[in-house]
């Protein structure tokens, strides 16, 4: 995938095209594409309407199969503040070659691409740039000045501009409209089994080991402290079963914390925390992995975040912690397996409903 890339991007070395302005553009990027347009945060069943109906379509007419969308949340510019995100835009883009996108063209939110009416954005970007053909987006999708532009006017456009639009309809599972922003409250209050199944996977964070106080393992239970991007979602405060996954590697199962550490934590972390309400750069995420015991500082790690195993608590001696942890181990092995076998069982069988 993104073989318009000029740019390196964070994770597993993937690369983007990165366009600081809309006249960078008009070199003519791509002569004849599918395009799925959306900022597609989460990349949730919704979303995947979205963009598999671009590729099947660029199957069908032989087309490039893309994604145009943006960095940054268009509402981290348009309103001053965006809400945290579902995912970076490296494990967007990918979901996005996951589900068989060939080129993803990643704009900077500006002020100057935000001062183009939707006619110009389609027509200097969409058509120009990327050659659209045929263009894919949600029913409620908005684009250009003051969000002007819908998907009624995009079906205006492509009549005099060459290309053929498809509007995806909301996407249900287990009675519910799929949204990011319902996603976002699912995770924000520990509820990963109902996050997940509307995500369609588990919830994931990225971010890069880095070195901690030791405590872990100096109890003889090592921990990997987790750097995290500060705009993305953290899970509510607790621990959480979970898996690691290092760059290339293979899922490993886990306990995940996200809190401060109650037993070891001084007073001045606790009255910041306390201060700043649900600040996520105050809290710590750290995963134990099970049966794993390597120096893995400084290299990239995924944590997804499979079930809410209990609040984060203090405890009167660091035995005590320890046998909790031990604790928490064994519940975890135990749902990860009872987790394969079920899905074992099921495998090429859907998992719940999802309908439009």
């Amino acid at each position: 995938m993104a073989i318009l890339t000029f740019k390196s991007s964070y994770l597993f070395r993937r690369k983007c095209v990165y366009l600081e302005t809309f006249y960078d553009a008009t070199l003519g990027l791509l002569q004849r594409s599918s395009i799925a347009l959306g900022f597609f945060d989460g990349v949730h069943p919704g979303h995947q309407f979205v963009i598999g109906a671009a590729v099947e379509e660029a199957r069908r007419q032989k087309l490039v199969a893309s994604v145009v969308t943006f960095k940054d949340h268009p509402r981290s510019l348009t309103q001053g503040s965006s809400p945290l995100l579902l995912t970076v835009i490296d494990q967007r883009l990918a979901q996005f070659e996951k589900l068989g996108v060939e080129a993803a063209l990643v704009l900077n939110f500006t002020e100057e691409l935000c001062r183009l009416t939707p006619a110009e954005y389609v027509k200097n970007i969409l058509v120009e740039a990327m050659g659209a053909k045929f263009i894919s987006v949600g029913y409620n999708h908005h684009f250009g000045r003051d969000r002007e532009g819908n998907p009624k006017l995009l079906a205006e456009l492509g009549k005099n501009l060459g290309f053929s639009v498809q509007v995806a309809p909301p996407i249900f599972v287990d009675g519910q409209e799929v949204s990011s922003s319902r996603i976002r409250e699912a995770i924000v209050a520990g509820e990963m089994e109902v996050a997940n199944r509307l995500l369609s996977r588990p919830y994931a964070i990225v971010g890069q080991v880095v070195s901690g106080d030791a405590r872990g393992r100096s109890i003889g239970i090592p921990t990997a402290n987790l750097a995290t991007e500060e705009y993305q979602v953290i899970p509510a405060r607790g621990v959480y079963v979970g898996t690691a996954r290092l760059a290339k590697g293979e899922a490993m199962p886990a306990v995940i914390n996200v809190g401060l550490r109650p037993t070891f934590a001084s007073d001045k972390l606790k009255q910041e925390a306390a201060s700043s309400g649900r600040d996520s750069s105050n809290l710590l995420v750290e995963a134990h992995i099970l049966d794993f015991n390597e120096n893995i500082y400084n290299q990239k790690l995924e944590v997804c975040f499979l079930k809410y195993l209990r609040k984060e608590q203090k405890f009167d001696s660091v035995a005590a912690l320890k046998e909790q942890i031990l604790s928490d181990c064994r519940q975890a092995g135990q749902y990860l397996q009872v987790e394969k076998s079920r899905s074992n069982a099921t495998k090429g069988k859907p998992e719940h409903k999802l309908h439009a």
